[in-house]
């Protein structure tokens, strides 16, 4: 079986420099990928793009690329940017993270 690679990504992309997110999906590829998001603070179009892009070529090889801790800010972060909140966790499950349950009388309690 192949390892699965993982990476944590920074709460901000490094507009200096190249971001880490980049040579860590070079050498992951052809592998299972796990992406944790909690860090991240605001996701902007560039580290979104990044993402679509190797959540593409992994579908393609029928392996699989998952972001973990998805937060709400994350969640909030691909509205704004014109995507579904779920483009990274279609059964909005939150892949780990905690998310706010709406019940039948409207309140809100924690999964």
């Amino acid at each position: 079986m192949t390892e699965l690679h993982s990476h944590v990504l920074d709460p901000g992309r490094n507009r200096n420099g190249e971001d880490p997110l980049v040579p860590f999906l070079l050498g992951a590829r052809h592998m299972p990928v796990s992406i944790s998001v909690r860090d991240v603070l605001r996701l902007d179009a560039h580290r979104l793009q990044i993402l679509l892009v190797a959540q593409k070529q992994w579908q393609a090889e029928a392996l699989p690329f998952t972001l973990t801790e998805i937060t709400e800010t994350f969640r909030a972060g691909l509205e704004r940017l014109g995507l579904p909140a779920t483009q990274f966790d279609p059964a909005g499950t939150g892949s780990g993270a905690e998310r706010p349950d709406v019940s039948a009388d409207g309140k809100e309690s924690l999964k």
